[in-house]
Parts: structure tokens; sequence; C-alpha cells
């Protein structure tokens, strides 16, 4: 672990990203020591350091950190994540925030395991707040996601469908949805709440490159009922949806052009 280019592995106390959640992160695939979607990180890095009004990270000094800890003994494997956070340090009073530099820490984490067949889909009761100003950004604070991911266990499921405050599809737990009906690749809008996924952002330019029509849509889970197939992604990967409310989904309708775009970004 590298916290402002230094090993070590504890903060200040009144760090405000351990205080308020005040600050971002980014989880990142590194496949043969490279970042296939860096660029994509980097891009809603800045996003959101400029919503936060966080001092600017610099990508190269992050690239260069990163592989610091790619080529560290213990880091033998050719598919290896990486997890940026950038918090606010000490820079302020209560809520009020106050011009400093940020704290940037950086850690290895084991690739997952991922579902081959089709992972079952649980909709969940736990609603996301709507009208946030931090919408599409990954910031610190995930208490809904540590409720909904109580609410997933306990009803023993790995994934689950979240909605917003007035029922419409925002994304799962881990991921951004997708699903396919008559030839239409639809994906739930994220202008009020969610995480805008930089596979999400890459699975868009893959399909309109192969020519297929995508629509972002405010919709209810109800729409789900006719999709003739439903995946999910995340930056380490695409998944398919074998189960929803009951309903068995055929994973082998995920359009293999986008799947086989996937996998070989990520080969």
């Amino acid at each position: 672990m590298l916290i402002n280019g230094q090993c070590g592995d504890s903060i200040a106390v009144l760090d405000r990203g351990l205080q308020y959640g005040d600050g971002l992160f980014e989880t990142i695939a590194f496949i043969h020591g490279n970042a296939p979607l860096w660029d994509r990180h980097m891009a809603r890095l800045s996003e959101g350091c400029r919503r936060l009004a966080l001092h600017q990270q610099d990508a190269v000094r992050l690239a260069h950190e990163a592989r610091q800890l790619l080529h560290r003994d213990d880091a033998s494997t050719d598919r290896q994540v990486i997890k940026i956070i950038i918090t606010r340090g000490e820079h302020g009073s209560a809520y009020f925030p106050r011009e400093g530099d940020a704290t940037r820490i950086l850690y290895t984490r084991d690739w997952p395991q991922r579902v081959q067949q089709g992972i079952a889909l649980h909709l969940c009761r736990t609603r996301l707040a709507t009208g946030s100003p931090l919408a599409g950004l990954k910031t610190l604070n995930r208490l809904e996601q540590v409720v909904a991911a109580a609410e997933i266990k306990n009803a023993g499921f790995q994934e689950g469908l979240l909605c917003d405050a007035d029922g419409f599809m925002v994304e799962a737990l881990m991921s951004n949805l997708f699903w396919l009906k008559q030839g239409v690749l639809y994906t739930p809008l994220l202008d009020r709440c969610g995480v805008s996924g930089v596979m999400r952002a890459e699975v868009i330019e893959q399909a309109e490159h192969f020519g297929m029509r995508v629509q972002e849509v405010r919709e209810t889970p109800e729409m789900l009922d006719t999709a003739e197939a439903m995946f999910l992604t995340n930056a380490l990967g695409l998944t398919a949806v074998g189960e929803f409310s009951g309903k068995l989904m055929d994973v082998d309708a995920v359009p293999l052009k986008i799947r086989n775009a996937i996998q070989q970004l990520l080969s």
C-alpha cells in the first residue's frame, strides 16, 4: 500500500475521507501490467475532483505509483486490481472544506472470481436517493450500497438491482446494468444517482461501433419482463444475468460481439 507515494498502512484519524467520506475512488483492472481503461478512469477521477473541488490528480504520478505496486514480489499474476482512493486529507472544519493537498492511497486487491454461466439478480428493497449532485461519481459515500449488500446477502444472492426513490432502475450493487430487447440495447439513465461506469461507457461505444442502437432510459424493473438478455458490467468485465425475479434469462443471447470485445480488452 502506498500513501502519498510512501509505503504505509494508516491515515490520520481526522482525515476527511474517514470523517465524512469526503473523497473519490477508482477500482482499476491491470492486465499484464497495463490498464486498458486507464484513460476512462482518469477522466472520471478528474471530473470528480472538479465537482468536489479537490486538487486535480497527476495521472502520470498515479500510473507510476500503480506500477510500483504491480512490480512488487507478491504481484505475480497477469491480472491484478489496484484501488485508488483520493481524500481531502485533514483540510477543513466540520463539514466546511478548506483548500489543501489531497491524500492519495493506492493498494492492490485480489482479482475476484467471476460467474461464467449467469448470475441470479435480486431486486432490492433498498433504494438510492435521487437528485444527488454527485450522480455518476464514485465517491467514498457508499452506505446505501452497504445496506443493500446486507439485504442481498440475507436473500441468498451475490448481486442485486437497485432502483431510485421513485422506483426507476439505476444499477446493480457493484455493476452497471444492460438489457437487450428487439435488437436494442438499453441501460438506465444515471443523471439523478448511480455510478457512470468506465466499462459501461466502453460497452456503449462498442455497441454503437457494431451498429447497435443504444438507449439510456428511465424505466421500472417491469420492463425487464420482456427482455431477451441481461448483463452487468464493471471495470473487471461483463457478467451475464441468468435469472431475475424468478425469470430465467438466456445467457447466450448476450450480444456475442460485445462479449468478445470485452474479453479481448481484458486479455
